[in-house]
């Protein structure tokens, strides 16, 4: 079931809610049923004939299942987006609406009790109603088409999971979009605090806490997400943690015309996070991503530019010792299965007191959870701006009206402006690193006193080195504390390096680029363990190659193999012996295994290395390469249910890349077999020079129907690197986009 939402909640997640809750639902429904084949044609024969729209529109599809909707207005446009994510989409979205609002147990039972009393008490849709009222008429106009679209292809067909689970179908509204909106905002510090509360206890606190600023592994997206059960899944479960984008002025470029491209990194899984849709109207011709429910392009192309982002990974909340303030009690009352129960959530004026919630691993103390998503903002305005934007001027009017969740983003056009501004509104807190994770009421109130825009916050424009880059890197001079905790740098330099090392670039560069598996910093600790190895002698398979790696994660690669192999115990070892191992468990993995081998005395790491060359051998023997012992599985969610295994595709295959390759995919530290359960996911290049110049491939398929063949097609492609064009042109498109559905009005 629903794709996105199962993916975030983690291994251990997808597997309890396939628990007591929902057995004896799916097997008295599912006993003799299996999902069939489905074309793409017997796909879109379940399409409604007939929308809420004020004149007929068209649909174009490709043979991938990537629609095309033609539209004569912005709201008719809205209501054809909302049947593609309906048609495509509906079960994925289904169970995001039900995580936002708090009621999974309905269908999950007492599984799900706990995640939906923690839901409830953050209460995503707080701010629905005075967000909702600030949009202006034409983006409430937008949203309500969106929704009204969602309902009429669920009108004309609902996907097996709804009959599986007993789901009943609840139409979708602008109240619904709203509160699946702010899960997705969900706030990257959630995940530091999770982890790193519990240390607070500990005497050594304040050391600790100084040495995790900066490299804590908690705050970057390196780190398996994974849950003992629903509830303390959810902190971690829907921020956008990844992505690589950049953009390349017209000097950097063999047509002398800027290009974009972005790749986003998400949780793996099928049907995909994103899907991939356009639209034109007498106003836009768009391209782009969008996030299924989410009526937005996060990464696009129009007619007058392209734009794309990454996660900023800035902190939108505040953890605030409440411990004496004034509280309320609310009662919530929540259904599991066929049973209500009662509980009861404490409030403060900064909000609720997430100490209560087991998720939050708070151990002592009040502390409530101040987010910038319990206050109004919108959010779709500022993107529906975008969608219009036309030159880097009117690209930034729209970035600067946009709250959270924290993004970089990034614009090119054919007149050769390229640039880069953070999209978020940021908390006027010092530069100084605070004492601690929670903050007492007084520097809450002041910090929150004045927000920052992102015309107040660092950007770039037209740099002259010809190029912007973003991967989630900290912001360069900022004027306030953004974050943290941001992600290594080792992506954003090995681009940046990348991209100024030559003035004629091509789209199918930029695509080669996104599938970069080189890691520099890896290389040079691979030499300095063949330095210690050949001082004393040490020889072998694994050693051997380790001295012969070139730094690339590539699938075929006996290097990385060997360099992997030997990281784990080499770890385990020398923190045996270093001061640090106490704090070490909380970084980054090769943060960890950096700076580890670069402190360890030449003796110690000897010794450790003798060992972990003896620990590798056997695995190194048994597996040869990277690929065969790192792999991605695509699945759908149900197929953790053991009765629907069988009749749900599983497709597993070596993959190349690590944690901070270009080409992200990642990993433990680990000799066993394992699947990367998140990294790249998506890609996306334009090329600003050629109408018909913009590509994008997704990691699977874009259907979301148990059986669909699109489901996992475009896999083929993104495992050679190549991308489906999107073109512009009438021509173009109607000799690609050969499948056609009219739509028209309600009678």
């Amino acid at each position: 079931m629903a794709a996105s939402t199962f993916q975030h909640l983690g291994r251990r997640t997808r597997q309890a809610f396939g628990l007591a809750g929902l057995a004896a639902s799916v097997l008295r429904r599912s006993a003799v049923r299996r999902f069939p084949p489905l074309s793409v044609d017997q796909r879109l024969a379940m399409l409604p004939p007939r929308a809420p729209v004020a004149t007929p529109l068209t649909i174009r599809w490709n043979d991938n299942h990537i629609p095309f909707v033609e539209a004569g207005s912005d709201r008719d446009a809205a209501v054809g987006l909302g049947i593609v994510h309906g048609h495509l989409r509906l079960a994925q979205m289904e169970l995001m609406r039900r995580i936002a609002l708090g009621r999974v147990a309905e269908i999950a039972g007492q599984s799900a009790l706990e995640l939906d009393r923690l839901v409830r008490l953050i209460d995503f849709p707080r701010a629905t109603e005075s967000s909702l009222a600030l949009m202006p008429e034409d983006t409430r106009a937008w949203i309500d088409g969106f929704a009204d679209g969602i309902n009429a292809a669920a009108d004309a067909s609902l996907p097996p999971e709804f009959d599986t689970l007993g789901v009943p179908y609840e139409p979708w509204t602008a109240e619904h979009l709203f509160a699946v909106s702010r899960l997705c905002s969900a706030d990257y510090a959630w995940r530091v605090w999770r982890t790193l509360s519990p240390l607070r206890e500990d005497p050594e606190w304040s050391r600790m806490w100084t040495d995790l600023i900066g490299v804590a592994a908690v705050a970057d997206e390196d780190i398996p997400i994974g849950a003992d059960n629903l509830e303390d899944a959810l902190p971690t479960a829907f921020d956008r943690a990844g992505s690589n984008a950049y953009a390349l002025a017209g000097s950097r470029t063999a047509s002398g015309v800027p290009m974009l491209a972005c790749d986003p990194h998400h949780i793996i899984t099928s049907p995909n996070l994103w899907l991939i849709a356009g639209f034109r109207t007498p106003e836009i011709t768009l391209w782009g991503f969008m996030i299924p429910a989410l009526p937005i392009f996060g990464v696009g192309r129009n007619q007058h530019g392209a734009w794309g982002g990454t996660n900023l990974h800035a902190t939108s909340s505040e953890l605030v010792d409440v411990a004496g303030e004034p509280l309320r009690t609310r009662s919530i009352a929540i259904r599991a299965g066929r049973k209500e129960h009662e509980v009861e959530a404490r409030e403060s004026a900064f909000g609720p007191i997430v100490s209560d919630a087991h998720a939050f691993n708070i151990a002592s103390g009040t502390v409530a959870l101040h987010w910038m998503g319990h206050r109004p903002s919108d959010e779709y305005t500022p993107f529906r701006n975008l969608m219009r934007a036309s030159s880097w001027e009117t690209f930034a009017e729209a970035i600067d009206g946009y709250a959270l969740p924290g993004l970089n983003m990034l614009w090119a056009d054919p007149s050769g402006s390229v640039g880069k501004m953070i999209a978020a509104h940021i908390p006027q807190r010092p530069l100084a690193t605070p004492d601690d994770l929670v903050v007492p009421p007084q520097e809450a109130h002041r910090q929150w006193s004045r927000l920052l825009t992102g015309r107040e916050l660092p950007m770039i424009v037209d740099p002259a080195d010809g190029y912007v880059v973003s991967a989630n890197e900290a912001p360069v001079d900022p004027p306030v504390t953004i974050s943290l905790f941001f992600a290594a740098d080792h992506r954003f330099r090995r681009i940046g390096e990348v991209l100024a090392a030559r003035d004629d670039f091509t789209a199918d560069d930029l695509k080669a680029l996104q599938l970069d598996v080189m890691h520099a910093p890896a290389l040079r600790i691979a030499e300095m363990l063949k330095i210690a190895a050949s001082d004393v002698g040490l020889a072998g398979p694994v050693i051997e190659a380790i001295a012969a790696w070139d730094g690339r994660y590539g699938v075929d690669s006996s290097g990385a193999l060997a360099f992997e192999l030997v990281a784990e115990p080499l770890v385990k070892a020398l923190e045996e012996r270093s001061p640090k191992r106490f704090v070490s468990p909380y970084w980054r993995p090769f943060s960890r295994l950096e700076r580890l081998v670069d402190a360890s005395p030449k003796t110690d790491l000897v010794v450790a290395l003798r060992g972990a060359l003896e620990s590798a051998a056997a695995p190194f023997e048994a597996h040869r390469t990277w690929g065969n012992l790192h792999k991605v599985r695509l699945s759908h969610p149900l197929s953790k249910l053991p009765w629907l295994a069988t009749r749900l595709p599983t497709i597993e295959f070596p993959s190349g890349g690590s944690n901070d390759t270009a080409m992200k995919s990642m990993h433990p530290f680990t000799q066993k077999v394992h699947t990367s359960n998140f990294g790249a996911n998506a890609r996306f290049v334009a090329d600003l020079s050629d109408e018909d110049g913009t590509w994008a491939v997704l990691l699977g398929g874009q259907d979301g129907w148990p059986g669909s063949r699109t489901m996992f097609d475009m896999l083929g492609a993104w495992r050679r690197g190549e991308q489906i064009r999107l073109p512009f042109t009438v021509d173009r498109l109607a000799e690609e986009f050969r499948h056609v559905t009219p739509v028209t009005p309600d009678a």
